[in-house]
């Protein structure tokens, strides 16, 4: 009886750690290949919101991606937000230094230096336009990771289980006395 019991606990051990998957482990760049974003269907245990993680994007290029565990592809977008930053900064910067006073103690530009401050206009419109370009592509690219990253997790579920086995004391009634039995629980969870 004892070996059957050995046999059945070392069963349900080995069961237990080679039937479960690792739970999201996977960076999105191993897993992109197995799923398709245009095939996702939300289910209650997808661990990742697919708006908030979009609209966490858009307000901070960069922010889904670092929640969604994949740094690389994070820091690059807020990597380039903050060059864009910097570059509009200094664009601005300049318009600022092109400012003069006049007799009124108003802030204006000189006819002379006209030019120049519509070159830094058009810099500063590129600049807010870039940004808003990598916010809207930080965006869907945080959607789409998310898709996919929840698809890997839907599956992983899907074919998870684990076994377990553990000592079990009950009081059986033989007769008009109550005994205590020992014995063992297999629990196997899908």
């Amino acid at each position: 009886m004892k070996r059957v019991i050995i046999f059945l606990v070392l069963a349900a051990v080995s069961v237990s750690a080679f039937a479960q998957r690792a739970p999201l482990s996977s960076s999105y760049k191993d897993i992109k290949g197995m799923y398709s974003p245009r095939n996702y269907v939300k289910s209650d245990v997808d661990p990742y919101s697919v708006f908030w993680s979009g609209f966490e994007s858009f307000v901070v290029p960069g922010m889904g991606q670092l929640i969604m565990k994949e740094p690389g592809r994070g820091w690059s977008f807020i990597g380039g937000s903050f060059v864009l930053n910097v570059v509009g900064s200094a664009f601005a910067q300049n318009l600022i230094d092109l400012a003069e006073k006049d007799s009124d103690g108003k802030f204006v530009i000189p006819e002379d230096k006209k030019d120049k401050a519509k070159g830094y206009f058009a810099a500063l419109g590129g600049v807010a336009l870039g940004e808003l370009v990598l916010s809207i592509w930080s965006c869907a690219d945080a959607v789409k990771v998310a898709k996919v990253k929840n698809q890997y997790y839907q599956d992983s579920r899907k074919h998870a289980f684990s076994a377990t086995m553990y000592p079990s004391v009950d009081l059986v009634q033989v007769g008009s006395n109550v005994t205590p039995t020992a014995g063992m629980t297999f629990a196997v969870k899908f």
